[in-house]
């Protein structure tokens, strides 16, 4: 705990760390009060205003089952990553670039992309300038998929590479990353931009939300910045399909993993 205490506060100030593969970067323990990191990925209007960037995200929307919004129900939280990485996909992955604007920024269920197979790479270019803050990262489960929700404020539009990764670490550091589940679905987000002196959208260092009830994320975790990208490790109970797109009004990048079966 003493060594992953380090590694929070030296990724809070942007700091590169010397290599030390004996590390694993993974959640802590919960408090019992379950103050830090809660929240919900309810969002039947998926253009409406998130909550604010403090770790807790609750709606007073109803909640349904359109794939279009950013519906359901999800918590978010610290945890013990008991998990490993996942493995390497049988096949080479191949590559899918999506023209900015694809996937529905108003989030009409009929815009959306079709899920990728696991060996897939989805990956599109920022539109900017961009210069973009992760403001907080949500989970919620719905029909047929766990979504996660990545808030961002700043300029632009969010570029992303996302793919399965059979050994998980962060950049700069090189420290691997260890969560609960078979499988690390890497998220990088990009566009992004390190936050003007005073803003404490990373002074959280690392950030680990717990997947709660959802039924194929177990954990997720976000990295700070670093060289215009932000990482985003989601771990998975398996190497299952998956969806990424953008929505704006505010600005959101979100990933969809399909439940099994």
């Amino acid at each position: 705990m003493a060594v992953f205490a380090t590694v929070l506060a030296l990724a809070a100030c942007g700091t590169q760390i010397e290599d030390d593969p004996s590390l694993s970067v993974g959640p802590t323990v919960p408090t019992e009060d379950g103050a830090s990191g809660t929240g919900d990925a309810d969002e039947s209007d998926p253009t409406a205003t998130p909550p604010a960037a403090t770790g807790t995200a609750t709606d007073d929307e109803p909640t349904s089952a359109d794939p279009g919004g950013e519906t359901g129900t999800g918590t978010s939280g610290t945890g013990e990553g008991s998990g490993t990485a996942g493995t390497a996909p049988a096949e080479a992955p191949s590559t899918t670039e999506e023209p900015p604007g694809e996937a529905g920024s108003e989030g009409a269920p009929d815009a959306l992309p079709a899920f990728a197979a696991p060996t897939e790479v989805r990956a599109q270019d920022a539109a900017g300038p961009a210069a973009l803050l992760v403001d907080d990262v949500r989970v919620g489960l719905q029909d047929g998929f766990d979504r996660v929700v990545l808030d961002l404020s700043g300029t632009g539009e969010v570029g992303w590479n996302v793919q399965y990764v059979p050994d998980p670490a962060l950049d700069g550091s090189g420290f691997p990353v260890d969560l609960a589940g078979a499988a690390v679905l890497g998220v990088t987000a990009q566009g992004m931009a390190y936050p003007e002196p005073g803003d404490p959208a990373y002074d959280d260092g690392v950030v680990v939300v717990d997947g709660g009830e959802l039924l194929a994320v177990t954990e997720v975790l976000r990295g700070p910045p670093f060289e215009g990208q932000v990482q985003v490790f989601v771990g998975t109970e398996t190497e299952a399909p998956f969806r990424v797109f953008r929505l704006s009004g505010p600005e959101r990048l979100v990933i969809d993993v399909q439940h099994a079966g």
